[in-house]
């Protein structure tokens, strides 16, 4: 059996473009289910369907928008256009948008595993490690979730830049330098977090590049056996290589922290090391021990801000990373690829810990995994792999080791895939894990109001205000009410909303509507003109604004 393995795989591996179809292939039919799943109450409303520069389609004036626009403090024209070209090829249902994720992160997967084997030359290992990222749970939300199309477009954009940046090293050059700049330059323009590929791009250089000597870490090894393809560079030249790579890093660093101004925490809210350093400790830890025990996810975990978590618990979790460390430095010079992979997770990791700036609630999301799992899984695979050869383990037990892992994965991953068939039934997942969630709560709400189970939202919304006020929930009580016929009730409810956030155009448009109802015209115009001031573009703002001066001006004639 092991000889008949061995011979089959041989052939297999001799035709990498085909094994990365097979892997392509797996991944797509593991999340096409996600097909058949609704748009979400959540950011897909402000991304696609309710975004008019996307349902327009690809068009010019649609891309010129895109580049100018920013989303829910993101900006990410090349997602925006991404958006735009679902819109003319599927329409505006939410089974061409899905489809395209789902496209795209096969696509990855399989460029994943050519990546990885040009790189290190190992065609059995670089195949586990694509098929692991592939189908782990946590790509889930990345992939489910049409408003995390920013995810999938970088990633694939990110692992163009390792096939390029390993071409340029064969025999470096402008030209291929120029790839790898480029296809940089469209991975962050999918999503920022790619500002740490400058730094992993580094990481390569010493395993399996081997173009960077740093004491105490094994050089470059070839699993083909052939000797190293890279030219060894000096390391002022290497590091050098990489200043404009840096340079365009900072540049989208900057622009994000600019364009996330709004939904950053303040140093008050969120101190360093009263809350963001505590939490960064517990979501790496959190990401590892998901890795192997994927359960319980879901989009929406809160953020304790200063209550923080249990002192003994920090502690536990920073006991634990110091053992991974310490693992991976004692085993840097037998294992480069266990350091090396465990750096890439960690270096990886830095623009979405919070410790340079909390954006947004979440204390951790298991979309943050997409780019760290890569260099987690080249650590655990290489790792195995170590570990069999030293227990002189068969290849067919490490094979059918590998089958168990990625079946268990496969059976998790349609549970979650399930999780997201639509609003509903997301925040009812979500509340059944953490039913005091004031966002679930506000959500679940509205995902009833637009099904037209009014009486049976108000509950919900009236329970997230009883969790923690938010604009949201009172502007969403206030529409339920006026449903209701309570405009009285409405008014007050946008009111309290605009206490909370003055800036909400929807709170602005929806307390004018509801004082225009009452005959309160007068009042009703200052919140139109405000909504026409926070977005220009608005055709309806513009409208609702036109009609109340039309109205009081008859009124006056009158």
């Amino acid at each position: 059996m092991e000889s008949l393995f061995h011979t089959a795989w041989r052939k297999l591996a001799g035709h990498p473009w085909l094994l990365a179809g097979l892997l392509g292939l797996l991944s797509f039919f593991v999340f096409v289910p996600t097909v058949a799943c609704d748009f979400l109450n959540w950011d897909d409303n402000a991304y696609v369907y309710r975004n008019p520069v996307v349902l327009g389609g690809l068009t010019a004036a649609g891309v010129r928008r895109a580049c100018t626009d920013v989303v829910f403090c993101n900006w990410s024209p090349l997602t925006i256009i991404s958006y735009q070209l679902d819109v003319s090829l599927f329409g505006k249902e939410p089974w061409g948008f899905h489809l395209t994720n789902v496209l795209v992160h096969a696509a990855s997967s399989a460029l994943l595993y050519l990546a990885l084997f040009r790189l290190t030359g190992c065609p059995l290992r670089s195949a586990a490690a694509a098929i692991l990222f592939a189908v782990h749970p946590l790509r889930v939300e990345s992939v489910a979730w049409i408003a995390q199309r920013k995810d999938v477009l970088s990633v694939l954009f990110l692992v163009l830049v390792l096939l390029a940046y390993e071409w340029y090293c064969r025999r470096p050059g402008m030209g291929r330098y120029s790839l790898v700049f480029l296809a940089m330059l469209a991975s962050l323009l999918s999503k920022a977090t790619a500002v740490t590929l400058p730094g992993l791009l580094l990481l390569l250089d010493i395993w399996p590049l081997g173009r960077l000597a740093v004491p105490g870490v094994g050089g470059a090894r070839r699993g083909d056996g052939a000797p190293s393809p890279y030219p060894s560079r000096p390391w002022k030249l290497v590091v050098i290589e990489k200043l404009p790579l840096l340079g365009l890093a900072i540049i989208f660093a900057v622009v994000t922290l600019r364009t996330q101004q709004k939904a950053i925490q303040t140093e008050l809210d969120m101190p360093l090391w009263a809350a963001r350093v505590p939490n960064a400790i517990l979501a790496v830890a959190w990401y590892l021990w998901k890795t192997f025990w994927p359960t319980e996810l879901h989009p929406a975990y809160h953020h304790t801000g200063t209550e923080g978590k249990p002192f003994w618990l920090v502690l536990v979790c920073v006991s634990s990373l110091a053992s991974v460390i310490g693992i991976a430095l004692a085993t840097a010079r037998r294992l480069p690829a266990v350091a090396v992979g465990l750096a890439w997770f960690a270096v990886a990791l830095v623009p979405v810990l919070g410790l340079v700036a909390q954006q947004g609630f979440q204390s951790h999301a298991d979309r943050f995994t997409y780019v760290p799992h890569i260099g987690l899984m080249v650590a655990l695979v290489w790792g195995a792999a170590a570990v069999a050869g030293r227990l002189r383990l068969g290849r067919s037990l490490c094979v059918a080791a590998l089958v168990t892992a990625v079946v268990a994965a496969v059976a998790i991953d349609r549970h979650q895939i399930a999780m997201w068939r639509d609003s509903t039934t997301l925040w009812s997942h979500v509340l059944a894990s953490a039913p005091d969630d004031q966002l679930a709560q506000s959500n679940m709400g509205a995902a009833l109001f637009e099904t037209g189970r009014v009486r049976e939202a108000v509950p919900y919304f009236e329970r997230s205000l009883a969790i923690r006020p938010s604009e949201r929930a009172h502007t969403w009580l206030g529409l339920a009410l006026v449903e209701q016929g309570q405009l009285e009730g409405a008014v007050t409810q946008y009111r309290a909303g605009l206490a909370i956030d003055a800036s909400s155009i929807e709170a602005h448009t929806n307390l004018g509507i509801a004082l225009a109802m009452l005959g309160r015209l007068a009042e009703a115009l200052p919140h139109f003109e405000r909504a026409c001031e926070l977005d220009p573009e608005d055709a309806e703002g513009r409208a609702n604004l036109a009609r109340a001066q039309s109205e009081i001006a008859a009124a006056a004639a009158r």
